[in-house]
């Protein structure tokens, strides 16, 4: 039996066994090879509520968001930078586990923060706007897009866990 998706197929952690090693302030940090769910959760909360942000922004300029449209709703939630960083502190104490403690100490900049978290997406291959992107969206006509699937059916595709269809595939269950 073939699968469109195997979630049993070989994961980050064949790259990574023994996990994303991150070198900061002179010491080695150990992410997890893959990405848990629930790291995603102090970003995504109901009392951040970053997604009914984008939803007030963008309904404030009709679907055209500016400058002044993203500092007006800003301003009117003075507290959410200091939740941002609270709900990031969060993320990362989950990633980092009992390292989180040592991690502080180094006393990292916003600009480690994001340089590590920018560096990790690349790593675990999640962004955020693709997280949200409705199912009926398109590719952009946009010189700058890049392809989203390889050239060639040859290859093994980077996604963790996917299998391409492939009807002369022999695969049967045990």
């Amino acid at each position: 039996m073939s699968y469109v998706i195997d979630l049993d197929a070989e994961r980050r952690e064949v790259q990574y066994p023994d996990g994303i090693p991150v070198k900061f302030g002179g010491e080695q940090f150990i992410f997890p090879a893959e990405l848990p769910a629930e790291a995603l959760d102090p970003v995504l909360s109901d009392d951040l509520d970053l997604v009914g942000l984008l939803g007030e922004v963008i309904d404030s300029a009709d679907g055209d968001a500016g400058v002044a449209e993203v500092v007006a709703a800003l301003f009117r939630r003075p507290s959410l930078p200091r939740k941002f960083l609270a709900a990031i502190r969060e993320t990362y104490g989950i990633l980092l586990g009992d390292q989180h403690e040592e991690f502080l100490k180094k006393r990292p900049f916003i600009g480690d923060y994001v340089r590590l978290t920018t560096g990790l997406i690349k790593v675990y291959g999640v962004e955020l706007g693709k997280l949200f992107r409705s199912a009926d969206s398109s590719a952009s006509d946009s010189q700058t897009s890049s392809p989203t699937s390889p050239a060639s059916t040859e290859s093994t595709p980077d996604v963790s866990g996917f299998v391409p269809d492939n009807p002369d595939s022999s695969d049967s269950a045990d």
